[in-house]
């Protein structure tokens, strides 16, 4: 079970930043964008 929430915690981190990278490029996505501000909410990144 502790593997599963870590796996899904990298995973969560790595679609942040991910979408940081591309916001940064300009070429997000309007559906990317709202992805983005969900998950700045849940991991309290403002």
């Amino acid at each position: 079970m502790t593997e599963k929430v870590t796996e899904s915690i990298k995973f969560l981190m790595s679609e942040f930043k991910r979408l940081l990278k591309k916001q940064k490029d300009g070429t997000i996505s309007l559906s990317e964008i709202e992805t983005l501000k969900n998950l700045k909410k849940f991991l309290g990144k403002n």
